[in-house]
């Protein structure tokens, strides 16, 4: 670690700095590990409640994944957009989305990835494999972030005194917590492009955590070539006056602009904002999808939880504004709140607006949530010094680790808010790692700041 690093560190955390020098990485392994068994016991009682949901477990699904088990959902809508595409160049939405009802809401650009998958067989190699190959390394590169994220996030006195066998166990028992996530396995179980997403997100956190401004832009803007809302982050770094972030996405995103009106004309990329416009005005009422557009689209009872045979739910106009107010106020809070508790363009405050994209957009499904999985190894270093840092962290964590299938037959009832658990877990996450952040931990200056992780709550 550098030395300048290591003494911004000791000034920012002085408390837990002060006890790190008097103890190793023992005790953080020892609550990981804990941690651990607790979720696993936690899964094995929803089983014994309810064996028969077993195959919605995240047991099953993390089992399937360790066997290489993988799905075709990402593949099969870009399969069927790229036909589209074939047949009508000009009219690849109005042919697979509007005519044909196939739930192809990638923006144009996401086919070049599809034909990317294909040209694997000049190398003689099925598609579906490029596609795991891509799949399972993205899973593994991100197992490598989160462990390599929860190590820079500790005191330097910490990582000194520790041995390399101690930094590995803190590794392996995090691949062992992604391996219990839902939102993180089960991208990967599905055969969903989000598990490449949650890799790349969650290394632009690493890579800002540790002091870089472009190379973050450049993997955001890369993302956004799949998920557009990720273009939300230009408008924070224009008011985080991260300029070498803010110029490198705005580039990043013309770019893939550029691209695709070179390859798919003006039409079809126009025609996927008409498709962003429809989602956000219907949304979803899938189960899966833990917004809060779904939420109430399920309690009001509008469109069906169990099944996308009838497409889109109709628009409903009080769940459409709540919908818009809730994600005004959700990028209003995280734009902010951070500026008045001084910590704003922190790693913190990167990873809370990362965060606010994803809750703030009208669906959600469960493996849109990864990213959320740093924000509680961010709490984790204070969660091993303190049992009610701990617990809350775990209850919150059990929240979102599992489909919960035992609430399944609360779908069609008065409690089907329940079954919103993840989005429950994920607004409170959020909330509690906004409000308890440490103001007056990031340095004001428009240069690039230092390399801290500013830990919230460690009075």
């Amino acid at each position: 670690m550098h030395p300048e690093r290591k003494d911004q560190l000791d000034c920012l955390f002085p408390n837990m700095t002060d006890l790190a020098r008097n103890e190793s990485l023992a005790n953080l392994i020892r609550r990981l590990a804990l941690f651990l068994v607790l979720v696993l016991l936690f899964e094995g009682l929803l089983i014994a409640i309810a064996p028969r949901f077993h195959s919605g477990s995240v047991v099953r699904i993390a089992k399937d994944s360790l066997l290489l088990r993988v799905g075709n959902d990402s593949s099969y809508y870009m399969a069927q957009g790229d036909l589209a595409w074939r047949q009508h160049p000009n009219a690849i939405y109005e042919t697979a989305f509007f005519q044909r009802g196939i739930r192809f809401i990638y923006p144009p650009t996401s086919l070049l990835l599809y034909r990317a998958w294909q040209a694997a067989r000049w190398l003689h190699v099925p598609p579906i494999v490029a596609l795991n190959a891509m799949l399972l390394l993205s899973l593994i590169g991100t197992m490598a972030v989160a462990g390599e994220f929860l190590l820079c996030l500790l005191p330097a006195q910490t990582t000194i005194r520790s041995t390399v066998r101690e930094r590995w166990t803190v590794r392996i028992l995090v691949t062992l917590l992604v391996f219990v996530f839902l939102p993180l396995i089960n991208a990967y179980n599905l055969g969903q492009v989000q598990a490449l997403l949650n890799f790349l997100v969650m290394a632009t956190v690493l890579l800002w955590l540790r002091g870089s401004r472009i190379s973050p832009a450049i993997l955001i803007g890369l993302t956004c070539w799949l998920k557009p809302q990720m273009s939300l982050f230009l408008l924070w770094g224009l008011l985080r006056r991260q300029w070498s972030f803010a110029i490198s996405l705005g580039i990043a995103l013309i770019a893939g602009f550029s691209l695709s009106l070179a390859v798919f004309g003006w039409h079809n990329t126009a025609e996927y904002v008409h498709v962003l416009s429809y989602l956000s005005r219907r949304g979803d009422a899938l189960a899966t999808n833990q917004s809060l557009n779904g939420l109430l689209h399920r309690v009001m009872h509008v469109g069906s939880p169990v099944t996308w045979i009838y497409g889109y739910p109709p628009y409903n106009r009080t769940i459409y504004l709540a919908t818009l107010f809730s994600s005004a106020i959700t990028l209003l809070l995280t734009l902010v709140v951070p500026m008045l508790r001084h910590i704003a363009r922190s790693t913190t405050d990167f990873l809370l607006f990362a965060m606010a994209t994803t809750m703030a957009s009208p669906i959600a499904w469960e493996h849109h949530y990864g990213v959320f999985f740093l924000a509680f190894l961010l709490w984790m270093p204070l969660a091993s010094r303190c049992w009610k840092t701990f617990f809350i962290l775990l209850a919150i964590y059990l929240l979102m680790t599992d489909t919960w299938a035992p609430l399944t037959p609360l779908m069609f009832t008065r409690w089907s808010f329940l079954i919103s658990h993840v989005y429950f877990g994920g607004v409170i996450l959020f909330l509690w790692t906004l409000l308890a952040l440490r103001p007056g931990s990031q340095l004001a200056s428009d240069s690039p700041p230092p390399a801290e992780p500013d830990l919230p709550g460690s009075r």
